[in-house]
């Protein structure tokens, strides 16, 4: 009878258990704005067999999101993801993301195979997700507007516009079936698609007829698909066919620390026809020392493959649309590379500069510079380059901050601003001036700030390091924190500081002593008087202690709760301008939550 039962277990074991072939399915969702393509797949398929996985997350907004995901060994066997797109996943009143060079990344590293490499089908539900260069109804600098309106940087507006219509580099369509390179199939719609109310019903009815077993076995009815979503630019591609192996390979090299892989990348690149190919990978691999000693050596010792760089910075230089962080960048590799002298790259990059600035300064072209801050540290901003309107007045302070320095006509032009009777202007010209003033100056303000109110006098001690004896704490104060210094460790200093602060907080009557109390923190427990302090004084709140209290802030989600806190007193009180909206968005440290922040600024804010 053992035995008997033993040969019964064995020809379980070799046609295979029931409970192994009916093993739950699992489709996974990334839903960025519209819901409606995956309750559709939910009303179809949801069953004790097949789990519908919701992988953003609905509370907060962790930017690490994904890699979270990927790190909990979570495997799907379809993928579904929905929001608009842009070179980024997004949502209109969300400020969760999914940013395309992030899925590339996870993709190179292998770190995400249960998301990225298993699943059989990839449903990519937004605009242009599988476009290729052909151009459709929209010109690249329409396509640029329709970005920026939904909040994108002019930067990445530009980039992402010239990545789709330019005849450089890969096609979205590629980039993502290099990243899904192990799918079968990958959906998305060649230009824009539809919205997800229609989108959602489309799917279901396309869908309908399909089991469960044969979506995971055999995949979707395709001539059904393409049938249904006829004229709204849907597409199927297959990553194998679709992606350049060249492209990953170059892509997932652009850090790497071997020799022999920088070699081989750059042997590749130095041919003719690569360059234009490649030029994304190229301006990876800059940030990579060693790369880049590599290719110095290989242009010095190959005259073949230093005309093929020239020949090619020539020809992408004179491009339509080439985004202008990218010509920046360009000229900037030339002069690494030995290709141009420093003196002619300054010329070229403030012809550039010039050329922008002649069209006028606003709050995205101020935007667009202060994204390139790193390109422009040693560049001296002059007052000769900027025109003088009523719009452009309120953004020079802004800008002058972005440039590694400016001249004196800018100086003198911030030192009449800080005495203007607008107070945004006055705080903004305040920041720019920072290390330029000197013993006179801060004498007469002194002076002049006894009859500003009390908000922009703060400020100024933020901006500049200035502030009036009686905004510094008191000596009671400042004797609780001399003993509290003296503890064994960090821990016991901080809490003894906490008793301190509860012991005379009606001596800590206004932000600044707030914060100037804050500065002797150890740890992050820090962050609770920092909360105090914005929250006790909303009335009296400002940029400078917003952003103080945000950037010690190591969380980042909790960091941008602060600035959304800040974004919305002073907008309710009216006393934030345009440019200082400008310079709390773009100190978001997540990237949609910048993005929102940006809208706001251009929508919500008047002046």
């Amino acid at each position: 009878m053992k035995l008997k039962s033993l040969l019964c277990l064995g020809l379980l074991v070799m046609l295979g258990s029931p409970s192994v072939e009916a093993a739950t399915k699992r489709i996974c969702t990334m839903t960025l704005n519209s819901a409606d393509e995956k309750e559709a797949l939910r009303q179809l398929y949801a069953s004790q067999d097949v789990e519908i996985t919701e992988l953003v997350p609905t509370e907060g907004k962790n930017p690490r999101w994904l890699q979270n995901a990927c790190n909990s060994g979570i495997q799907c066997d379809v993928l579904l993801i929905s929001g608009h797109f842009g070179g980024v996943f997004f949502g209109e009143g969300n400020s969760t993301t999914l940013d395309l060079k992030e899925i590339e990344r996870l993709s190179c590293e292998n770190s995400c195979p249960g998301i990225l490499s298993k699943p059989k089908d990839v449903f990519l539900m937004g605009c242009n997700t599988l476009s290729s260069k052909t151009p459709d109804k929209r010109s690249i600098e329409e396509y640029v507007e329709v970005l920026i309106k939904n909040g994108f940087p002019r930067d990445l507006a530009e980039r992402v516009a010239f990545s789709r219509y330019s005849e450089y580099g890969m096609s979205i369509s590629q980039i993502f079936s290099s990243a899904f390179n192990n799918v079968e199939r990958l959906h998305g719609f060649t230009s824009t698609g539809p919205m997800g109310k229609v989108a959602g019903p489309l799917l279901k009815k396309a869908l309908r007829d399909t089991s469960a077993q044969t979506l995971f076995s055999k995949g979707p009815d395709t001539k059904k698909l393409n049938q249904l979503f006829a004229g709204m630019s849907y597409r199927i591609v297959a990553p194998k066919t679709e992606s350049d192996p060249n492209y990953k390979a170059l892509t997932c090299n652009a850090y790497s620390e071997s020799i022999n892989e920088n070699r081989e990348a750059i042997h590749f690149l130095a041919k003719k026809l690569h360059l234009k190919k490649y030029y994304e990978p190229l301006l990876e691999a800059t940030q990579n020392p060693l790369f880049m000693a590599l290719l110095q050596d290989t242009l010095r010792a190959s005259a073949e493959a230093t005309r093929n760089f020239e020949n090619f910075f020539l020809q992408i230089g004179s491009a339509r649309s080439l985004p202008l962080k990218m010509k920046m960048q360009f000229l900037d590799l030339q002069a690494q590379l030995g290709l141009l002298p420093d003196m002619v790259k300054a010329e070229q990059q403030e012809r550039l500069i010039r050329q922008r600035l002649g069209d006028g300064l606003n709050f995205i072209v101020t935007d667009q510079f202060c994204a390139m801050k790193d390109l422009l540290k040693t560049t001296e901003l002059k007052a000769s380059w900027l025109q003088y309107t009523s719009d452009a007045w309120q953004f020079i302070p802004r800008l002058s901050q972005c440039f590694g320095s400016y001249d004196m006509g800018i100086e003198g032009l911030l030192k009449e601003m800080m005495y203007s009777n607008e107070s945004p202007i006055r705080r903004e010209a305040l920041r720019a001036l920072k290390g330029r003033l000197y013993s006179h100056d801060f004498s007469q303000l002194l002076k002049a700030s006894a009859q500003w109110p009390q908000r922009d006098r703060l400020d100024m001690s933020y901006s500049i390091g200035l502030k009036a004896p009686t905004e510094m704490l008191p000596q009671m104060v400042e004797t609780c924190l001399q003993k509290a210094a003296s503890g064994d460790n960090a821990e016991s200093r901080d809490g003894y500081r906490w008793y301190c602060y509860n012991q005379f907080e009606p001596l800590i009557d206004n932000p600044l002593k707030c914060h100037l109390f804050a500065r002797r923190f150890e740890t992050q427990s820090v962050t609770g008087v920092d909360w105090n302090c914005l929250t006790r004084f909303n009335h009296d709140i400002h940029l400078g202690s917003c952003l103080e209290a945000a950037d010690r802030n190591a969380d980042v989600e909790s960091s941008d709760n602060v600035r959304w806190y800040c974004w919305s007193k002073l907008s309710e009180q009216k006393q934030l301008s345009r440019s200082e909206c400008l310079a709390l968005a773009s100190s978001m440290k997540i990237q949609g939550n910048r993005f929102k922040a940006n809208w706001n600024c251009m929508n919500r804010i008047a002046n």
